[in-house]
């Protein structure tokens, strides 16, 4: 009989989805949520609603969570100090495994990746109690290994996003740019835009832009483009979520350009064969850490003159071009397929159990 696992998470992501199918197939998995809008979602997994409400910066589960995961033998939790029914399922006596799953760090659009390290100290004790921690990058470890946690009980789950076959991938279609995302002010697409301008001033011809994505930026990006008669060249095609559908703008494009994040669009292009183009100071949970520059993708050193630049190479430098996207293909087959995370989850399950 397979073991049963709980994951208490916030969604049930459809970027998550092929993971916890992968976990499905080894465990008797049941994934939480606290989000009411996936009650009706049809998965191959089992699902359970655990409502909640937020005090301040801090989210409280409704239920008790201790006897919710009394009835598993494994539960793995987000790696979110904020979340504190969830980390005080730590001090609890439990005959169940307890794991943590995240970033390991302080991270997010107001704080870079590991620039806050007010609450390290909380986090830490926490961590301390769980029987096992799983990050996404291996950023974290020596830093955890260095305050004296057991290298032994910390996994590294590479996170990673699982696309689509490309049944023609011929170079020749590769002539666009592509930017995906919420258009947030923090990933500086307004910044993109700009360099977009000035690379129109210096060349006579210059690839689409296709912008995949809506948010709070959109009215001022679409004013932007009317502004300097860009609309035959750059292109806002909304939200698009269909990986049937995505895998066309990718097919297509010469390089997938982000100036102020490397989130898990940087796996989503490698995976497809695209270079990710970000700065090396950009927002990321670690997904950054994927890309050496001019091998597996790009890096400039930030501002809108650099990123013109940089773009002003992507055009000269076709062939390089092609093979970097070659490259991280390769790198993704070979280390960040979804099985690789789902993989190395079930290592860490695994080990907790060894303590019990």
């Amino acid at each position: 009989m397979k073991k049963s696992l709980l994951i208490l998470y916030n969604k049930v992501w459809s970027y998550r989805v092929e993971i916890f199918n992968l976990l499905n197939e080894k465990y008797d998995l049941t994934v939480a949520y606290t989000d009411k809008k996936f009650l009706d979602g049809k998965y191959n997994f089992k699902t359970l609603y655990t409502p909640g409400r937020n005090i301040g910066p801090f989210f409280i589960h409704s239920q008790n969570l201790n006897n919710i995961a009394k009835r598993y033998d494994a539960v793995i939790g987000l790696h979110d100090i904020r979340w504190l029914s969830l980390m005080l399922l730590s001090l609890v006596k439990r005959k169940y495994s307890l794991l943590y799953w995240g970033i390991g760090v302080t991270a997010g659009y107001e704080n870079r990746f590991d620039s806050k390290k007010t609450f390290d100290i909380v986090r830490f004790y926490f961590s301390r109690k769980a029987d096992a921690l799983i990050f996404y990058s291996d950023y974290p470890v020596s830093k955890y290994v260095a305050k004296g946690f057991d290298s032994r009980k910390i996994f590294v789950a590479y996170n990673t996003v699982a696309v689509n076959v490309l049944n023609d991938d011929s170079p020749e279609l590769k002539q666009n740019f592509l930017f995906i995302g919420t258009l947030y002010k923090q990933k500086n697409i307004d910044v993109l835009l700009n360099s977009y301008i000035d690379l129109t001033k210096l060349r006579s011809e210059v690839p689409v832009l296709n912008i995949i994505g809506g948010g709070p930026q959109e009215k001022e990006i679409k004013q932007m483009i009317i502004d300097f008669n860009l609309s035959d060249k750059v292109i806002i095609h909304g939200p698009i979520y269909d990986q049937n559908i995505l895998k066309d703008y990718f097919r297509e494009s010469l390089v997938c350009i982000s100036p102020n994040q490397a989130g898990l669009s940087v796996l989503t292009s490698m995976g497809y064969g695209v270079p990710y183009l970000t700065s090396k100071d950009a927002f990321t949970g670690g997904e950054i850490f994927n890309i050496e520059d001019k091998v597996t993708g790009l890096i400039y050193e930030g501002g809108q003159e650099e990123l013109t630049k940089t773009l002003l190479w992507v055009i000269d430098n076709r062939g390089k071009m092609l093979e970097i996207g070659r490259n991280a293909k390769i790198y993704y087959n070979e280390k960040r397929k979804p099985e690789d995370m789902a993989n190395s989850i079930i290592n860490a399950v695994e080990y907790s159990f060894s303590g019990k």
